[in-house]
């Protein structure tokens, strides 16, 4: 048996909060978690459109049922199964868009953050060491950075990005041990990051989400 791929187009959708033109002062980028729609995870993310910041959440290429009713539908970045095409894809297509933005937005004199949420934060990490991109601050939000990212090819990089860590204090998804090895690797990478617990589970909460953004 011959294994064999062949290369196609495919429409990829994402969800925007804010108008993206010229008096556009601060970008965010936000990825979604497993098994959630752009649509609805962007809506974490209301009170930060102010009239001078643009959101975008782009939403991962592959949708699938979520439930044995077919009548809930999620997306996921990436799986073990060609794993390496998926990362490659999703650093295609998410340059494909932020160029399409900065376009659109017609200058690039703002900040850019991007934020990853679960499954996300390693897609967003990965982005950001693949892209040309200037940075400003990457939020990993109840996700795992990713070893491949955590070399000293990247140090130069990662001590010139505003890294937060975000972890809820009841996250039924992360153990206490998990979290503690997770903390004990960026440690010893010396990595430098700001660190921010609140009180709940695996999800966004737009309050903390507001306070972090107000310090960025």
């Amino acid at each position: 048996m011959l294994k064999k791929t062949i290369d196609v187009s495919k429409k990829a959708r994402y969800y925007m909060l804010g108008n993206p033109q010229s008096n556009i002062s601060k970008v965010w980028f936000v990825l979604h978690g497993y098994a959630m729609l752009s649509e609805f995870f962007i809506q974490k993310f209301e009170n930060l459109d102010d009239g001078n910041t643009l959101i975008i959440a782009p939403e991962a290429l592959n949708r699938f049922y979520i439930n044995d009713y077919y009548s809930r539908v999620g997306a996921s970045w990436m799986t073990k199964e060609e794993r390496k095409t998926d990362i490659e894809e999703n650093i295609n297509y998410l340059n494909l868009l932020s160029k399409k933005i900065f376009e659109e937005i017609g200058h690039t004199n703002f900040k850019l953050n991007i934020l990853g949420f679960s499954q996300g934060g390693a897609t967003a990490c990965r982005w950001m060491f693949a892209s040309q991109m200037k940075i400003d601050s990457l939020v990993m939000w109840a996700s795992d950075l990713p070893q491949d990212t955590l070399i000293e090819k990247n140090r130069s990089v990662w001590e010139n990005i505003n890294t937060h860590l975000v972890m809820g204090k009841k996250d039924q998804l992360i153990s206490s041990e998990v979290k503690a090895k997770f903390l004990d690797l960026v440690k010893k990478y010396n990595l430098k990051y700001e660190l921010t617990l609140y009180d709940g589970d695996h999800r966004i909460y737009p309050d903390v989400m507001f306070k972090l953004a107000q310090s960025l």
